[in-house]
């Protein structure tokens, strides 16, 4: 049987199976089984691998989602479960099916997506409401974790419930437009737009459209899949096409203001005149869903919005693409706006008092903002970072799957110019393209024939230099394509990958295996692998992608898998998908945040070869993607506090924005909305992570003078502990200690500054101070008068000469030294509380309480200080980490982080 044919009748297999076990009260083991062997021994699947099809079905469905959380102004009346009554929501019906049955989503998954759209759509508004609305909203979930498939159900059900008209922003290259409708004419025309904009039943049908039973159902677009399907003008003209009118209209359009502009121009014209409002033009009568992809890119305003006195200037002329799409919004009477985006809260940073008066108020979602955490079979930063903060265990352990680049410079330097001329590439990238083939072979041992393979080297913006670039790896390929298929002919390729392979793959599977057991990968052997080499490597492509249409459009035209080298550079458009990426190829080339944010799209779904996946990339980028991923992981958990305690969308701006976390992102996105970096530590806590070898000394100085003027204490559980210690003390040791640049978010300089000025006005009097004496390191030193033994925490950036940096310093349990029994379990009872209000179907009720909650029980006259004495090896100085434990206080002010900090902080990210 053909590859294509041979994966059809693998997916006809799927869908029955799925089928069998939704007719069982409950999926057990047994129930799989059940399954398997009545597919399998039907005559139509009597070829079908068996094992590969039962190792499919046990991983989708032990697949679980936590609950997501919804903040919002409260100003909606849920509408959607009574417009089932009586509208028809055949599209979305359609849809979840295509999603079961064709895109094998788990149950659960799917299940919460019913839920979440419903949930976005109530907080917008009935199209059929009567009168003027305008409601604002943002949907903040991870990098490649599902997001168009999110807001393809929306769209689905929006259409279903009575929007006549849905436009959708799709990034600013071709490549991610392209993408972005074909996933819409797979999930919501069921049709190939390229051949047919309009709704037909002659039209050729595919995804949703081609199920078996599928009913035909009518909406229209304007815009195609191919590299020209952009919104035009003149072909909108040409249509019968009319917004508003008896079909629905789905439009999918670049953010570029000149396809904004004739958008605007081809719905003003069915505008009235209307003074009052912003443009003076109205649409009325025809409610606008706009949806907003990659929210964070290219749609904030970032020109300056204030007057010389700091207020609202009217007159201000934002950023062109930013007042385009407010131009939009503004011209219909009922409008609705959703972004989407997966950077760390940037729409947050928006002004929500943002407002000029020829297009009105600015994008800031004021009516909700939407938290998904992904699923467990996500492949995000804190599996491959570890993340999670030490246990009783020790520290949380990442994917052994990063492989640092450290050979690249001299081939790549970091400020090279388009003229560079590439001789050769660095050994770390042939490693790379080894571990690509490996990757590819391995699947195919697997059973995963007719799948797409992808590689990603990003090494340069450059378009001339990834020529060069792309022309070496394909004579590299074309090499060891010889080699492999005329053995005995010269060369060591099959040497390589067989070191490679039992050096690296085999030596890291059985633990990255028992790392990833839900993910239910088998191992392979050599033998296996070795037999399928010359297969992978000759469906091997290489190809440059430049933001054409031509990108996106190649997975959907090799129904037998298309297995490629992408070499990219900035134009890889954020948000496109490279499918079954499995490689990458990381060398930072323009702006840190830039690269940081296009090197996140390595996250994602990895079914059934996460262990072959491998991160070649700098220490620098893996260092700084870790301080923004848990920058995020910590400003979550304050969207979870927020959301258990009533707060609205204004009230989690201002917290965000006034949050040392957020400062970290307010630097590198270099946000307008924050002019001045200040930042309060209310409710906060400040670890260090980061730290200058030459400051040791001098830290070890100042923290054993602080301690030897402290009481004597003695030693329990592993640890000194002193009460009620003087908030001016702290604040004076504070001025001592010197922290690293890297360290951002405990900058000892701002929290003495915090500290004194909450002491001044009456708060953070009383400390408790506790010197974690119980490491496990094997080293012992004198704190001042105290012989302890030293903690052990993984030394992350060896590479770096002078520098030592952490995963995550506290252990959860030490940040409750200073609480009673009485209030850890209130800490606890909110947590679950907050877990209870989460839309189910979500994951195992906490058994700890998070951090937010534990400093609410602290009253604002206390705060917590501990001290981890870190061990780097025998007979070295130990470096004095320490974390501050704030708690919250409504009426502490903001501080003002001194200027040469933010620069030092901004520098890195140029």
């Amino acid at each position: 049987m053909a590859g294509g044919a041979n994966e059809s009748a693998f997916a006809a297999a799927y869908a029955v199976a799925t089928g069998l076990l939704m007719m069982e009260p409950r999926i057990t083991q047994e129930a799989l089984e059940r399954a398997v062997a009545t597919v399998v021994a039907m005559p139509n699947f009597v070829h079908i691998d068996a094992d590969r099809l039962r190792r499919e079905l046990e991983t989708n469905n032990n697949v679980h989602v936590a609950g997501y959380s919804v903040i919002d102004d409260r100003d909606f009346k849920a509408w959607i479960q009574s417009a089932r009554e009586t509208r028809q929501f055949e599209f979305w019906n359609r849809y979840r099916k295509y999603l079961e049955l064709r895109k094998r989503m788990p149950h659960e998954v799917v299940e919460q997506l019913d839920g979440l759209t419903d949930d976005i759509l109530d907080r917008l508004r009935d199209p059929h409401t009567e009168g003027e609305w305008d409601r604002r909203g943002l949907v903040v979930g991870d990098v490649q974790s599902g997001k168009t498939s999110n807001y393809t159900g929306l769209i689905c059900k929006a259409v279903d419930a009575g929007y006549p008209l849905v436009i959708i922003l799709a990034g600013v290259h071709n490549s991610l437009r392209s993408q972005t409708q074909i996933r819409l004419d797979e999930g919501f025309f069921g049709f190939d737009t390229r051949l047919n904009l309009r709704a037909d039943q002659e039209n050729q049908r595919i995804g949703a459209g081609a199920l078996p039973g599928a009913p035909f159902l009518v909406a229209h677009s304007l815009t195609s899949s191919s590299d020209s399907g952009d919104f035009k003008l003149g072909t909108a003209q040409g249509t019968k096409v009319i917004p508003g009118g008896k079909d629905p209209v789905v439009l999918v359009v670049k953010k570029r203001v000149s396809i904004l502009d004739n958008l605007y121009k081809w719905l003003a014209v069915r505008s009235e005149k209307e003074e009052s409002m912003p443009g003076g033009r109205v649409i009325r009568g025809v409610p606008l869903l706009l949806i907003d992809d990659e929210a964070d890119y290219a749609s904030a305003n970032t020109n300056e919005f204030r007057d010389s006195d700091g207020n609202i200037d009217e007159d201000a002329n934002p950023t062109n693409t930013n007042k385009y799409i407010r131009r939009l919004l503004t011209l219909f009477e009922k409008s609705a706006y959703v972004g989407y985006t997966a950077t760390p809260f940037a729409n947050v940073f928006i002004h929500h008092e943002g407002w000029q008066t020829d297009v009105g108020e600015d994008l800031f979602p004021r009516s909700f903002i939407i938290n998904i955490p992904a699923p467990t079979n996500y492949l995000g930063a804190d599996k491959v970072f570890g993340l999670d903060r030490p246990g009783t265990e020790g520290e949380s352990d990442g994917l052994p799957i990063i492989r640092p680049v450290l050979d690249a410079e001299p081939v790549f330097p970091p400020k090279h110019k388009k003229e560079l001329q590439v001789a050769e590439l660095p050994a770390s990238l042939h490693e790379a393209i080894l571990a690509f083939i490996l990757a590819c072979s391995a699947r195919r041992a697997r059973g995963d024939i007719s799948v797409d393979n992808s590689m990603l080297v990003h090494v340069t913006r450059f378009t001339l230099v990834q020529q060069q670039v792309a022309r070496l790896i394909d004579e590299t390929m074309t090499d060891i394509r010889r080699q492999l298929e005329y053995p005995g002919t010269g060369g060591d390729a099959l040497d390589r990958l067989e070191t490679l392979w039992r050096n690296d793959f085999e030596a890291h599977g059985p633990l990255l295996r028992s790392m990833l057991e839900d993910h239910k990968l088998p191992p392979i052997g050599w033998d296996a692998v070795r037999a399928e080499l010359f297969d992978a490597a000759r469906r091997i492509t290489v190809r440059q992608i430049n933001g054409s249409a031509k990108d996106a459009l190649d997975y959907a035209e090799h129904p037998d898998g298309l297995s490629v080298i992408a070499v990219g550079g900035d134009k890889l458009s954020r948000g496109l998908t490279l499918e079954g990426l499995s490689v990458s190829y990381f060398v930072r080339t323009s702006r840190m945040y830039d690269t940081l944010m296009q090197m996140g799209r390595w996250f994602g779904y990895r079914p059934g070869y996460a262990d072959l996946c491998r991160l070649y990339t700098s220490p620098e980028l893996v260092l700084w993607y870790r301080h923004i991923a848990v920058a995020t992981s910590e400003l979550r958990e304050e969207f979870d506090l927020m959301y258990a305690t009533g707060q609205t969308p204004d009230q989690f701006g201002n917290r965000v924005r006034a949050h040392p976390d957020g400062m970290l992102i307010t630097a590198a996105n270099k946000m307008r909305a924050a002019q001045q970096v200040r930042a309060g530590f209310s409710g906060t806590i400040s670890e260090t992570v980061s730290f200058d070898l030459s400051s040791a000394e001098r830290n070890l100085e100042a923290f054993s003078n602080f301690l030897t003027n402290l009481p004597t204490a003695e030693v329990t559980d592993g640890r000194y502990v002193w009460d009620d210690v003087s908030g001016i003390d702290i604040a004076a040791l504070m001025t001592r200690v010197e922290t690293s640049r890297e360290s951002w978010k405990a900058n000892s300089r701002a929290i003495a500054d915090y500290i004194s000025d909450r002491v001044a006005n009456g708060a953070l009097e009383h400390w408790t101070v506790a010197l974690l004496a119980g490491g496990r390191s094997g080293d012992v030193a004198h704190i001042g008068p105290y012989k302890v033994s030293l903690i052990k925490r993984t030394n992350k950036s060896v590479e770096q000469r002078g520098k030592y940096t952490i995963g995550r310093l506290v252990s959860p349990a030490d940040e409750m030294i200073d609480l009673g029994k009485e209030e850890i379990q209130e800490a606890l009872r909110q947590t679950i509380k907050a877990w209870e209000m989460k839309k189910p179907p979500k994951r195992d009720q906490p058994r700890d309480p998070s951090g937010p909650f534990i400093r609410r029980q602290r009253d604002s006259s206390r705060g917590l200080l501990l001290i981890y004495p870190i061990g780097t090896g025998s007979g070295q100085t130990p470096l004095m980490g320490f974390a501050v434990s704030f708690p919250w206080d409504m009426n502490a002010r903001e501080i003002e982080y001194a200027e040469n900090s933010v620069k030092q902080l901004e520098e890195l990210f140029e």
